[in-house]
């Protein structure tokens, strides 16, 4: 029986924790911006452990300040004769608490306080109230100490901020105004209200019984709050207000550390600063407004604070959204987890009672049976909601995954080079000058390199610390489009991070084109470049002027096609007037839009591109179980047919590009590996109209080599 209750309640203590972890990841997928998106996922997995781990500690900490505060405060109410819950279990009820606190707007969540308190352990409304009520304004003059300690602090460095200063006169005015209520105030309305609604000469009715435990327990708290004063308990509850607010913005200031240490180097760590956007945020939490966990409210007033700090919006909501986010994770594994001991303790003191009640009974036996059916009923539930949230969790983990690698990956190794002769004899190279660029990360992040033909001398063409890829000759051959991540590590699967670059081959020289701009290509003619912004909007820019044009954009009511739906490497033909593209989210596959709107379904798979005299297009589609090939498209008629798949190991193809004279493709293929930026993709060649098995490997490198182009003289 035993063993079966831990079990029952160990499982609903685990599917809640996982169904709550899983709503938190649901909840930032679902309502942060999609620009910021990958990079929260990134700083979560990047903030430092040894921050985490000292936020925890120092929530130990403030929790165990506030639990010493709670009990001097209702052994000052609680007469001899009444039982004062332990140290240990005012330290859970609290650890509790502090989690109830995020759930309810304005504050209602410190309501549990009471309710567990006189569950548990009989403890009188009055009291708890009363202490609950002192616990919040000595935090607020806690909290106007630190304001006053910083503005200390700041006089004595260089000059005072204004804000500062007003802040903490609409604290001490608050402070006064609650403090005022509490003591003359609340007495006088208890007075007050017993003299007038005296119920010794009326009937007695439901509204009558209702208003007088109303007006007996103002009475009995304003009593409590008296006695609390009276007592001089009030130094010590002060210096205990103090610990806990000490306690708390150390721990989120390091948490706060351990979120920018990785990824915003240029973030204040000014502790002042640093603690005023924590003081903000938090006020922002506190507003009577219905939020989950606080989510929005919280981040609302921390980002203002940043903002006004002088960090941009974009990093100010990223760092506040992983602060709070692991803050929530971390006090609601607390909470939970004390919670689920208070439940168990009450939990055991009724079925010891009832235990015993039935051991003297006839029907003890009885009982005992009907309740392990229906134990054995509650764990069927509970193996339901846990079994569940494991799905569940592992659903919003499998769709982080999705939008990309957090993580950089290995550059690695070089593989034995066959001889230059050697390399030569292929048929391929036979009458080849020209060059071929694409992006690899064997010198540990992805740069652009350059192989020429025909003497296959292999250079590099950058050295950046942030991510390269996608390179787009121009049609002279004298430059190079390209995306640059934002970040140092940005996955390509993250369509939103990345600027368009361009490459000058003759000086070696790059420069930013556009910002937000991903996967650029060129016009015929070179004066024009075309890109996706913000995964739905097709970009015409005119190099001339710089003007920038959107000719397609998703969510627009002509294009018929709803902003859910993402746009892929699209490809504009000038003599079909049409964009070659795949789509993704609400629709799947390859696709061409015609200027005039109307849109065309190619088939499955992905990378559709034109030719370069646009007599065809080609895309990467499934030519067998677990396999890819290229097919090539009539663009009149849209009839889809295999064009090439490489025999042998290296037969997983991706990024075909066809060079500028029409009769060589260059493409990448691994081994099985299938994720862009990570697997072991090499680097080929194949004459067009020749034999399959007719191609040259230009890389040699178990590193990642990516999305090739071709220029031949």
């Amino acid at each position: 029986m035993l063993k079966s209750r831990y079990l029952l309640n160990t499982l609903l203590s685990l599917g809640i924790s996982l169904f709550l972890l899983a709503l938190l990841i649901h909840g930032v997928d679902g309502t942060a911006d999609l620009a910021i998106r990958p990079k929260l996922y990134s700083v979560l997995t990047r903030t430092a452990w040894n921050a985490l781990l000292l936020y925890m500690l120092a929530s130990v900490v403030q929790t165990f300040f506030r639990a010493i505060r709670y009990r001097v405060l209702l052994k000052s109410s609680l007469t001899k004769d009444e039982e004062l819950p332990s140290l240990f279990y005012l330290f859970i009820v609290t650890m509790s608490r502090n989690m109830f606190i995020d759930m309810l707007p304005a504050r209602l969540g410190e309501l549990s306080y009471v309710a567990m308190l006189k569950l548990g352990f009989k403890v009188r409304t009055d009291a708890c109230l009363s202490s609950l009520a002192l616990s919040f304004v000595f935090d607020l003059i806690a909290l106007a100490f630190l304001l006053l300690a910083m503005i200390g602090y700041q006089l004595f460095l260089s000059g005072v901020e204004l804000w500062l200063v007003v802040t903490l006169v609409i604290l001490l005015i608050i402070c006064g105004l609650f403090l005022l209520i509490l003591f003359p105030v609340l007495q006088q309305v208890s007075e007050h209200l017993t003299g007038r609604f005296d119920q010794k000469d009326r009937p007695e009715s439901r509204l009558g019984r209702i208003q007088k435990k109303l007006i007996h327990l103002i009475q009995d708290t304003s009593d409590s709050v008296q006695s609390a004063a009276q007592q001089g308990v009030i130094g010590q509850v002060l210096l205990l207000s103090l610990g806990v607010r000490v306690a708390k913005y150390t721990g989120l200031y390091l948490l706060f550390c351990g979120v920018v240490a990785s990824s915003f180097t240029d973030i204040t760590r000014n502790v002042t600063d640093v603690v005023i956007a924590l003081i903000s945020a938090e006020a922002g939490a506190g507003l009577p407004i219905p939020t989950f966990m606080s989510f929005g409210t919280y981040e609302a007033g921390g980002t203002l604070a940043l903002i006004a700090l002088g960090v941009s919006k974009a990093s100010s909501v990223v760092v506040m959204l992983a602060l709070h986010i692991w803050s929530q994770v971390i006090d609601y594994a607390f909470g939970i987890g004390a919670t689920v001991f208070f439940a168990l303790y009450i939990l055991d003191l009724n079925l010891f009672f009832k235990d015993t009640l039935s051991s003297f009974s006839g029907a003890g036996q009885q009982n005992i049976n009907t309740r392990q059916k229906k134990n054995w009923k509650a764990l069927a539930y509970v193996l339901v909601l846990f079994l569940a949230g494991v799905f569940f969790l592992g659903f919003q983990f499998w769709k982080t995954q999705k939008k990309g690698w957090l993580y950089p990956p290995s550059p690695g190794t070089a593989i034995a080079l066959p001889s230059t002769a050697a390399q030569k004899t292929s048929p391929v190279f036979d009458e080849l000058h020209g060059f071929v660029i694409w992006s690899s990360n064997r010198f540990g992040n992805h740069d652009l390199v350059m192989l020429t033909l025909p003497d296959l001398k292999l250079s590099r063409l950058t050295n950046d610390l942030h991510t390269e890829f996608f390179p787009r000759i121009s049609p002279n051959g004298d430059k190079v489009l390209f995306c640059r991540s934002q970040e140092p590590w940005v996955s390509q699967r993250n369509k939103f991070a990345w600027d368009t670059w361009i490459l000058d081959l003759s000086t070696g020289t790059t420069r930013l084109l556009a910002k937000n701009a991903l996967t650029p290509t060129w016009s015929s003619d070179g004066e024009k470049v075309y890109f996706l912004r913000q995964a739905n909007q097709f970009v015409e820019y005119t190099l001339a002027n710089q003007k920038e044009t959107v000719v397609f954009e998703t969510g627009k009511d002509d294009l018929s096609l709803s902003a859910s739906i993402q746009l892929e490497t699209p490809v504009w033909s000038e003599a079909e007037q049409a964009l070659a593209v795949t789509l993704r989210g609400g629709a799947r596959g390859t696709f061409v839009i015609h200027k005039d709107k109307s849109i065309q379904q190619v088939g499955k798979g992905c990378q559709l591109n034109w030719a370069p005299d646009s007599s065809f297009l080609y895309l990467v589609d499934h030519a067998k179980a677990g396999g890819n090939a290229f097919f090539r498209v009539d663009p009149e008629t849209l009839e889809k047919k295999l064009w090439f798949d490489a025999p042998g190991a290296f037969s997983h193809e991706y990024f075909p590009k066809v060079s500028n004279t029409g009769d060589m493709l260059v493409y990448g293929a691994s081994t099985g590996g299938h994720e862009h930026d990570r697997a072991d993709y090499e680097i080929f060649l194949w004459p067009i109209g020749t034999p399959m098995g007719n191609t040259a490997r230009l890389s040699f490198h178990t590193g990642n080599d990516n999305w090739p182009d071709i220029y031949l003289y």
